[in-house]
């Protein structure tokens, strides 16, 4: 018989205490509030438009929109607290073939980080420039919120970037 037939075993201990340290050591900050009520808006905004749609038959205008600027603010407010705490997603095994050069691709990809945030604002800050006439479609809003929303929140973000590079490059120079 061959090897090709037998299945992988999983070590659901090795899971379980995984879990069990990922939960030990997880906190909720203070920051962590704002990202739950901007969720919890998104959350009722979009149970009213169900609930206005499928129960009542008379859909409320503005749901749809206000739902998809909801989510759009809160993922990149969400991005700020995963850049923060370093939970993105990333490519650990590339971590494996560095070695003591692992620091200084670290700062290499914060310092792309931090470019690609940078230029993402200046979009947006031009989309301001170009949309500061246009209000949104049901809300009585200017489109220019939304994107001065979204441009505080990546330039809060650049600054996490920033601030992790010098702590990076602070770590390398001092060992």
């Amino acid at each position: 018989m061959s090897d090709q037939n037998v299945a992988p075993q999983i070590d659901f201990d090795a899971i379980a205490a995984e879990d069990e340290h990922h939960f030990a050591t997880f906190r909720i900050s203070v920051w962590d509030y704002g990202l739950v009520a901007l969720f919890a808006g998104l959350f009722g905004v979009v149970f009213l438009q169900f609930f206005s749609r499928y129960i009542l038959n008379d859909s409320v205008a503005w749901t749809e929109e206000a739902a998809r600027y909801l989510l759009i603010v809160l993922s990149f407010a969400g991005a700020i607290r995963c850049q923060a705490t370093g939970t993105h997603i990333v490519l650990e095994f590339v971590d494996k073939y560095y070695g003591r050069a692992l620091h200084y691709i670290h700062v290499f990809a914060g310092f792309l980080t931090f470019a690609l945030y940078a230029i993402i604002a200046w979009s947006a800050w031009d989309l301001i420039q170009r949309t500061s006439f246009q209000k949104m479609v049901s809300l009585p809003f200017p489109k220019y919120y939304l994107h001065a929303t979204i441009m505080s929140l990546l330039m809060v973000n650049a600054a996490v970037v920033l601030a992790q590079i010098v702590r990076r490059l602070w770590n390398v120079k001092g060992q």
